[in-house]
């Protein structure tokens, strides 16, 4: 089974969880984390308590906010003990979705292109709008 762990500076994890389970509904594989929230205790020591205990039976990723912040980097000393653990930056709600419906381990050429595919749903709508409204003003 695959186990989805979202890490995030504030409760952007949270709201990540919250909002998928509106649209692929609600689901225990999913768990978020938020860091420098007091109550919680560190978030490295959270995600490896859960880790620890999934480690030998599912498939984990862990998807962070910002490649490079203090989460994503204390996610990364976490997976030199962990191997097996997939870590992805840059989460997005698209990312999110695509790795919670997978029922299968996920390939490493099958995560670059859901990786792929979720960076492709960040567009300029504005920019697509008035390209279409030249183009149908163009064939007039």
């Amino acid at each position: 089974m695959n186990l989805i762990i979202l890490a995030s500076h504030g409760e952007l994890a949270m709201g990540m969880k919250h909002t998928a389970s509106m649209i692929i509904g609600e689901s225990d594989r999913i768990h978020a984390f938020s860091a420098y929230r007091d109550e919680d205790g560190p978030i490295e020591l959270q995600v490896k308590e859960l880790v620890e205990e999934y480690y030998a039976k599912d498939d984990i990723y862990i998807l962070t906010d910002i490649l490079g912040g203090s989460v994503n980097t204390s996610m990364m000393q976490l997976i030199v003990s962990y191997p097996k653990i997939q870590l992805v930056s840059g989460m997005n709600l698209p990312l999110v979705i695509s790795i919670a419906t997978q029922t299968h381990k996920i390939a490493e050429d099958e995560l670059c292109k859901i990786i792929t595919e979720s960076k492709e749903a960040i567009l300029n709508c504005s920019k697509l709008i008035k390209e279409n409204v030249n183009e149908e003003v163009d064939d007039l």
